[in-house]
C-alpha cells in the first residue's frame, strides 16, 4: 500500500469524525479491548495510506504484529515501505531504564516531521501505558500529555493513548480524562467540554516557541506566528503591541527556561550542594539531546540582536546572571575560596559546550566540559584555607 493523499479527509474513531480534537484517550478493560477498540481506526489508516506508529509492550510486539496480520494488513510490506513503524516501550518512552517527558515531547515531535517527509499524508500514533506504574512517572505522563495538544496543531495527525482501567488507578483515569479533549469509553466517543483550547496569548507563544526554535527570530515573521496559533491578527496585537514585546515575553516564558528543567533535573536525586556540578551538566546534555539540538534560546537570541539597546538584553543579561547565581551558589556551599569566579569559570565552560552541541548536534562537548569542570573544581578545592 503506497501513501496516498487522503488527509483532507478526517479520520474516524468509533464512527466519529476526528477533526480539530485529535488527541485522544482510550480506557480499556485489558489488551484484548485495545484491539476491540482501535483495530478498525488501524485498518482505515493502512486503507487510507496513513502512517501508523504504534509503540507497545515489549513482551507482545509479536502478538501485535500478528493482530495486524489477521486484520488483513500486509506487515511486510508495510514494514518495508516504512508505513508501519512499530517500536516498544524500551525504543520510546522508557528509553534509557527512565521516562523523561522532554525527550518524549522530542521524540513524537520527529515522528510527526517524518511524516510528510516519506510522503505520507498523516500519521496515527498510537501508544499503551501500561509501563508507567510508579506514582512519579504517573505524574509525568500527564504533565507529558497536557503538552501534546501543542504538537498537533496545525498538523493532520492523531495521537491516541490507551489506558488499561486494571493498571491505572480511579485518580489517575480522572486526570487522564480532564487532559484529553476526546476519550474512548466503552466503544462511545466522549467529548470533554473542561478541556478548551489553550488561551490566545499562549497559543501564541507556543507558536512563536516552536517557530522562533526551528528558523530563528528574525526570520519568523509575525503573520507567521499568528497563522500557527490560529488567532486573529488583532487579537495578537492586543497581546503584543509589536514583535519585539512578543520576543520578550517568549523569553520569559517557562517553555524557554531550560535552566527551570535542567536545576530539577540534576538536583532530583538530593546530592549535596557540592556534588550538583557532574549531573548539572549531563542534565544539560540530556537537554539538548530531547530539544534536538536547538540550543539555548538566549545565546541564540544574543547572536541575532547585536544592538545593546534591544528589549531582549535585559532580559539575557537576568537570565544569564541567574545561572551565574546559581552556579556561585553551589560553589559556595562547596567552601571554595571564589564562588564567584568559580561560576563564570563554569558558566563559560557550560555556553562553549551548548554551543559546540548544537553546531556538531552532539552532546559530547557537554560531557567534555563536564570533565573539564571537575577538573577545575578540584584545582580550585587545592586553594581552600
Amino acid at each position: 500500500m503506497g501513501p496516498i493523499s487522503t488527509a483532507s479527509r478526517p479520520a474516524r474513531l468509533a464512527g466519529e469524525e476526528l477533526r480539530e480534537r485529535r488527541h485522544v484517550s482510550v480506557l480499556v478493560d485489558g489488551p484484548d479491548e485495545v484491539y476491540s477498540s482501535l483495530m478498525p481506526f488501524i485498518v482505515e489508516g493502512f486503507e487510507e495510506g496513513d502512517r501508523a506508529v504504534h509503540i507497545v509492550d515489549p513482551k507482545l510486539r509479536d502478538a501485535h504484529l500478528e493482530r495486524l496480520r489477521e486484520s488483513g494488513i500486509d506487515v511486510t510490506a508495510a514494514t518495508a515501505s516504512r508505513q508501519l513503524d512499530l517500536q516498544t516501550w524500551d525504543d520510546a518512552y522508557m528509553k534509557g531504564g527512565r521516562f523523561d517527558r522532554s525527550a518524549q515531547l522530542a521524540l513524537v515531535r520527529r515522528i510527526l516531521d517524518e511524516g510528510p517527509a516519506l510522503g505520507f499524508p498523516r500519521t496515527r500514533l498510537i501508544g499503551t501505558t501500561e509501563w508507567a506504574r510508579e506514582s512519579e512517572t504517573v505524574a509525568d505522563l500527564l504533565r507529558y500529555e497536557a503538552r501534546v495538544e501543542d504538537l498537533l496543531r496545525k498538523r493532520p495527525d492523531v495521537l491516541v493513548c490507551a489506558y488499561d482501567l486494571n493498571h491505572h488507578s480511579a485518580r489517575t483515569i480522572a486526570e487522564v480524562l480532564g487532559i484529553h479533549p476526546i476519550a474512548l469509553v466503552g466503544g462511545e466517543i466522549r467529548t470533554n467540554p473542561g478541556s478548551a483550547r489553550a488561551s490566545a496569548r499562549d497559543r501564541l507563544l507556543a507558536a512563536a516557541s516552536e517557530l522562533f526554535h526551528r528558523n530563528g527570530v528574525q526570520a519568523t515573521g509575525v503573520d507567521s506566528v499568528i497563522e500557527a496559533a490560529d488567532v486573529a491578527k488583532a487579537t495578537f496585537y492586543r497581546h503584543f503591541p509589536s514583535k519585539d514585546d512578543l520576543v520578550v515575553a517568549w523569553l520569559r516564558d517557562r517553555r524557554a527556561r531550560w535552566f527551570d528543567r535542567v536545576r530539577a533535573r540534576a538536583e532530583a536525586d538530593g546530592a549535596p550542594p557540592a556534588e550538583v556540578i557532574p549531573p548539572f551538566f549531563e542534565a544539560v546534555a540530556e537537554w539538548l539531546e530531547s530539544e534536538d539540538y536547538r540550543g539555548c534560546p538566549y545565546l541564540n537570541t544574543a547572536a541575532e540582536f547585536t544592538d545593546a539597546d534591544h528589549p531582549t538584553r535585559p532580559v539575557i543579561r537576568e537570565y544569564l546572571q541567574e545561572i551565574e547565581d546559581y552556579l556561585a551558589g553551589v560553589a559556595a556551599a562547596g567552601g571554595y575560596r571564589d564562588p564567584r569566579l568559580l561560576a563564570i569559570e563554569l558558566q563559560t565552560l557550560l555556553a562553549g559546550a551548548i554551543s559546540l552541541a548544537v553546531a556538531r548536534r552532539s552532546s559530547a562537548s557537554v560531557l567534555a566540559a563536564r570533565d573539564a569542570a571537575l577538573r577545575l573544581l578540584s584545582a580550585a578545592e587545592r586553594d581552600r584555607t
